[in-house]
């Protein structure tokens, strides 16, 4: 790959869901500077390693609803999954899927995903957030983390139209 980086995995987005400490990110110099949701977190750990790469949180309005129509597709793998009670197939899907909610979350609230974080000092989120995240975190591929974690990626998606509402709004109201 030309311009391969091996960006390390800051313990700021270290999961074991998603990460375990020491691993690295392969990419090459341009997927850092073009937007894509894969490698999970990639751009935030970019960010925390101090390497110059794109910002999505920093222009929310252009990526959050490419975030957004990729959470669709993946509920359309995970119900066809879940229908079919296959918890194993739905894993990945799964994990990828509870990767976009937190950072259509930290995106939201205008910063890079930080799993290390105080998440309930951000302004925009979902009630009772961290008991549903705790939920979703110790049971990740069963059907009831799914339907937990569609309930907050369809909350969160309101939080974030209310919020460009207001600042819509906001911007247009006289001086």
């Amino acid at each position: 790959m030309k311009g391969q980086l091996d960006i390390p995995v800051p313990t700021r987005i270290c999961h074991p869901l998603f990460y375990k400490p020491q691993d690295t990110i392969k990419v090459s110099q341009e997927m850092i500077q073009s937007f894509q949701l894969y490698p999970a977190f990639l751009f935030e750990a970019a960010f925390f390693s101090g390497i110059q790469a794109l910002r999505p949180w920093e222009n929310k309005q252009e990526f959050i609803p490419l975030l957004l129509e990729e959470w669709k597709e993946q509920k359309i793998l995970l119900d066809k999954h879940f229908s079919n009670r296959n918890q194993k197939a739905a894993e990945l899907p799964l994990k990828t899927a509870l990767s976009l909610f937190l950072q259509l979350l930290f995106w939201t609230n205008g910063k890079p995903a930080d799993l290390e974080s105080e998440i309930q000092d951000l302004p925009i989120k979902p009630v009772n957030l961290l008991e549903r995240l705790d939920f979703i975190f110790k049971r990740p591929v069963s059907y009831h983390a799914y339907i937990q974690l569609s309930e907050l990626m369809a909350e969160m998606e309101k939080q974030y139209i209310k919020q460009q509402t207001l600042e819509k709004i906001k911007k247009k109201a006289p001086q």
